[in-house]
């Protein structure tokens, strides 16, 4: 049996104006979308859009379609990616990956979170120092929102 801890997190790429938010987190050391843990009771997209809040202070929508069909079946916004981390040994996540717009594109960020040391919009350009998938997402990303 395995005893492997799985945590379901949420992130999200937010594009607005041709750029891409990312946080540098203190303690991965590398540039990466805002995103963390889904709490109990909490649906994903309503994680990303709280964690967008906390970690960059911006209200964002979630790209995607959702339908409430008859009170019981409510179809949420599909992620853009699904993908299993390794945090380290015995714990991973299964990452639920969504790209976001901001609600508001006057908004300042802010960085109030003690684990993030920087939030910074990324252009196309400014994209080779952060690592290869978060790369290749972000870019994915600034494609799709427009």
């Amino acid at each position: 049996m395995d005893d492997t801890t799985k945590d379901f997190v949420a992130s999200v790429y937010i594009v607005s104006e041709g750029k891409v938010l990312l946080v540098h987190h203190k303690k991965m050391g590398m540039w990466l979308p805002v995103g963390g843990h889904i709490e109990k009771d909490e649906l994903p997209t309503e994680c990303a859009v709280r964690e967008a809040k906390e970690e960059a202070g911006v209200d964002i929508v979630v790209i995607g379609k959702e339908k409430n069909y008859d009170d019981k079946v409510w179809v949420m916004a599909h992620p853009k990616a699904v993908q299993l981390e390794d945090i380290e040994p015995g714990h991973q996540h299964i990452d639920l990956v969504y790209f976001a717009r901001l609600k508001d594109k006057s908004q300042q960020l802010k960085n109030d979170d003690e684990g993030i040391d920087e939030v910074k919009w990324f252009s196309k350009e400014e994209l080779n120092d952060v690592p290869p998938l978060v790369k290749i997402q972000a870019m994915k990303a600034l494609e799709e929102v427009r």
